[in-house]
Order: C-alpha cells, then sequence, then structure tokens
C-alpha cells in the first residue's frame, strides 16, 4: 500500500488508517502488517516496544490497540492544558519522506530540545484547522508561524534529504 497524496493533510495518518481497518482480519494480523507502510510499520515497532510488556496480548490485540492509537492521535483535541504545557514550534511546515508526515521549525519550551533548535518532529498526526496546534506521535506543539521556506533551509544546510516534499494545504496558507 502506499500512497501519493494525503487527502486530508490536516490529518495525514486517516487515510491508510481507514484502508488498514477495513482489512482487517483477527485470525491473520501478519498479513495486515504487511499491508503497513513504512511508516505505518515503524509506528506499530514503537509502539510494541513502548507498551509490549505492559499489557501483554495476542498479535491481533496489539494491531487493534496501534489502530485505535492512531485514530486517537489523528482525532483528538488537545485540552486546555495539553496546549499550555506544549513547546511552540516557530516558522514550521508540515513535510513527507515517502509516506511519513512530519513537522520542521524551531522549538522553544520543549522539555528534551534547547531553545530555539531547529528541529523535525515525530510523525505528524493532525493540525488542527485553524492552524494554531499540532499532534505529533509524541506530543502536542503549538504553532507559530508558517513558513515553506524552512524546509528549502533545512535541505540547503543538510540538516533533512532533498527528498522531503512540503505538504500542500490548497488554499489554506499562504
Amino acid at each position: 500500500m502506499d500512497f501519493d497524496d494525503f487527502l486530508d493533510p490536516h490529518r495525514p495518518l486517516l487515510d491508510e488508517l481507514e484502508v488498514l481497518r477495513a482489512l482487517v482480519d483477527e485470525a491473520e494480523p501478519e498479513r495486515l502488517i504487511g499491508q503497513f507502510t513504512p511508516c505505518f510499520r515503524n509506528l506499530f515497532e514503537d509502539d510494541r516496544d513502548l507498551y509490549g510488556d505492559d499489557q501483554p496480548q495476542d498479535l491481533a490485540g496489539q494491531v487493534r490497540r496501534f489502530l485505535n492509537r492512531v485514530g486517537h492521535l489523528s482525532t483528538a483535541v488537545p485540552t486546555h492544558e495539553e496546549l499550555d504545557r506544549a513547546p511552540i514550534l516557530h516558522g514550521w511546515c508540515a513535510v513527507r519522506l515517502g509516506t511519513s508526515p512530519f513537522l520542521l521549525g524551531q522549538s522553544t519550551g520543549h522539555p528534551h530540545l534547547r531553545w530555539g533548535a531547529r528541529t523535525r518532529t515525530s510523525v505528524l498526526c493532525q493540525i488542527g484547522r485553524d492552524f494554531t496546534w499540532a499532534r505529533t506521535w509524541n506530543r502536542f506543539y503549538l504553532l507559530s508561524e508558517h513558513a515553506p521556506e524552512t524546509l528549502y533551509k533545512m535541505q540547503a544546510d543538510g540538516v533533512v534529504s532533498p527528498a522531503v516534499e512540503l505538504i500542500p494545504f490548497p488554499d489554506q496558507l499562504h
């Protein structure tokens, strides 16, 4: 399974998620895992590493929990408390490498990065329709100014691959 574009750039994982949910066969979870794009395969392995020992389940249960988590992260709206704790991403742009969407920008208030560090986020799950927040696999971010040129600067500096592409938001951002 491969996607050329995200049908909804605000929720880039939902297209693949819906296809996978339609293919679920509890008796053959390995077959479904074989249909994962590289992005979903990597997230599934991370998810198994994170929860594998805490919640021992059969493989079908692990797949079901993973798909539910992707769905939740792709649709849940942040609370005020979550946004109050969120780092800010300045000069951000949404990009993709193959089927893996993520954000680029400069982070302030991040718990693990220095102030103003240029960063590539974990996989992008959703961007608020008003472009004020985003949810990645690991955390919420507040979004400051949109700056597509960030991609080109980071590519010129060798920070990100030349194969990384902007995710378009037709008629919504200038």
